[in-house]
């Protein structure tokens, strides 16, 4: 008689669940291993031209060229590469892929990018071969290259533009050659009043999608853009963030060593529908972080050169603006709604100011920003202002907190220097140098401009004002909480003139007063009594404007002998 083994319903039923689990854990990694084979087959055949047939997605190297190619071969080698760039509207591209452009060619084309890279695979756009950088110009739309919801591209070494000769009755070139030596040669024009259809050479959308990595573009030049001249949003590179159904920003946004010249309007702008908030609310305001633009040279841009809205920490370095806005009002460059934006090391020349023109200075602190900082920039020649720190006054969403303009050069800047506007508050401006020459017509040294209400708690403290015979006037207005610390008068001022401050030569390097000097002439001598005399500054920085180590108690002026 077989004896029966008796086995408890309880652990029947975890044997069952056990084998239950193990068989769907088995049949998933079936699932998933298929899953692979057909993508890799998939991709396998269709990476590659097939008699003549495009494939729909790549993941490897494409060569382009404009002249010898032939959209037959395979585009896989230089020796064997595509002809028409258009080819990429229906491709997408997988991380690791390069996509190549001859030197010397060119293609008039209009291009949405497709597919996004990977961390460890960026999708590259590059030249290859010896010569001129290739041409892009786009074809009478709204772009020439579209990136649209995706992250890991780098574009560089590429000459990208997009002119619409039908709005203009001239040729592109000719209509550059218009911007030297009518709009920004020309003295107090009419602004420019004729209307075009918004365009850009690089557009960059996203769309409720979270968070965008790494979109770099170097060493391009983008120009020969005739845009609409009334709206920020169109020039250069524009790069927007719509929708309201999940917070989108862009994280690792670089564009370094490109030449930006003849855009209408900005040379540089972005903007984000996620940007709602108060002085000490974030309604629903998300910044895009990591941003940086460096090195680049912005020239005879329509009004702005650069925007930079939205942003935790954006740093501009480095960069030359020369003769910007040359048809319309605007500043060079400036963060708004924004917060911990550090301005530094950069030059603003030669801004223009045309009949009407309200903005034409260096440099802007602007709307909604916190804390920005604007230092070891030189700031000359600019038609109308140095630098402006604005907000108009108005509903709690207006306000500008915490800015701070220090170790700076402002040189031979017309109608004003310094233009604090509206209601912004807590603004600190030390350890500048002004300077203004004999045959510079007069300025306002300080303008404390009434919009919308009064500026609130300006301090200048350690600055040196220098003015060589010209009376340069100080309009406080009612202004309040304002305080003058330590600082150097030297010439002739008018107006609300600061009590207790030092007059006295700063005895710079200066050795003659023609146009305007080099930062090096505004060095110290070594019994310059601005060593030693100013005073100390919280949280200021380290070094002096030529990388001197800062001592305390202060120099005055951005020199530490």
């Amino acid at each position: 008689m077989i004896q029966k083994t008796y086995v408890p319903r309880y652990k029947m039923s975890f044997l069952l669940i056990f084998i239950s689990h193990m068989m769907t854990h088995l049949i998933n990694q079936i699932l998933v291993l298929l899953f692979f084979i057909t993508i890799i087959s998939f991709s396998s055949k269709n990476n590659h031209s097939v008699n003549g047939q495009i494939p729909s997605m790549i993941d490897n190297p494409r060569y382009f060229d404009s002249v010898n190619g032939d959209d037959k071969n395979d585009g896989l080698t230089p020796e064997t590469p595509w002809k028409s760039l258009i080819l990429l509207n229906q491709i997408t591209c997988f991380p690791g892929t390069s996509i190549y452009l001859k030197a010397g060619s060119q293609w008039h084309a209009s291009i949405a990018l497709h597919g996004s890279g990977s961390g460890e695979y960026p999708i590259v756009m590059n030249c290859y071969g010896k010569g001129k950088a290739p041409i892009i110009s786009g074809d009478h739309t709204r772009y020439t290259l579209k990136l649209e919801n995706q992250q890991y591209w780098e574009i560089k070494n590429v000459e990208i533009s997009n002119y619409h000769a039908s709005e203009e009755t001239l040729s592109m070139t000719d209509w550059e050659l218009h911007n030297i030596n009518y709009w920004a040669e020309g003295n107090e024009l009419p602004q420019d009043t004729v209307s075009r259809i918004n365009k850009v050479a690089i557009l960059v959308l996203a769309k409720d999608t979270g968070e965008l990595k790494h979109l770099h573009f170097s060493n391009l030049e983008i120009h020969g853009v005739n845009g609409n001249i009334f709206d920020k949003d169109n020039g250069g590179l524009f790069i927007q963030i719509t929708g309201d159904k999940k917070r989108t920003w862009f994280s690792d946004l670089l564009v370094e060593k490109c030449y930006i010249h003849d855009v209408d309007r900005t040379g540089i702008s972005n903007r984000s529908s996620w940007n709602k908030r108060t002085s000490d609310t974030n309604t629903n305001w998300v910044p895009s972080e990591n941003i940086i633009i460096r090195n680049n040279t912005f020239e005879r841009t329509g009004a702005n050169a650069l925007i930079i809205r939205e942003a935790q920490s954006p740093l501009v370095e480095y960069n030359l603006f020369d003769h910007c806005a040359i048809k319309h009002t605007g500043n060079t460059s400036f963060p708004f709604n924004c917060n911990d934006a550090l301005w530094q090391h950069n030059e603003a020349r030669f801004t223009k100011y045309n009949a009407g023109d309200v903005d034409a200075g260096g440099f802007d602190s602007d709307y909604r920003c916190k804390n920005t900082i604007i230092r070891y920039n030189f700031s000359h020649d600019n038609e109308y202002g140095g630098v402006l720190v604005c907000c108009q006054g108005g509903d709690e969403s207006r306000f500008n907190l915490g800015t701070q303009i220090c170790y700076n050069i402002f040189a031979n800047n017309l109608n004003h220097v310094f233009r604090i506007s509206g209601v912004p508050s807590n603004t600190h401006i030390y350890n500048n140098v002004v300077y203004h020459a004999d045959d510079t017509k007069p300025a306002e040294l300080i303008w404390h401009k009434k919009w919308g209400g009064y500026p609130s708690g300006t301090t200048y403290s350690n600055n040196i004002f220098y003015s060589n015979k010209q009376n340069l006037s100080i309009d406080l207005s009612k202004s309040k909480y304002n305080q003058f610390l330590n600082n150097i008068f030297y010439g002739k001022f008018s107006g609300d003139t600061p009590h207790n401050q030092i007059n006295a030569n700063p005895l710079f390097h200066l050795t003659n007063y023609n146009g305007t000097p080099t930062p090096e002439a505004f060095m110290i001598l070594a019994d310059s009594p601005a060593i030693h005399s100013g005073t100390q500054i919280n949280n200021c920085p380290v070094f002096d404007l030529f990388g001197n180590t800062i001592q305390i108690p202060p120099n005055i002026g951005v020199h530490k002998f």
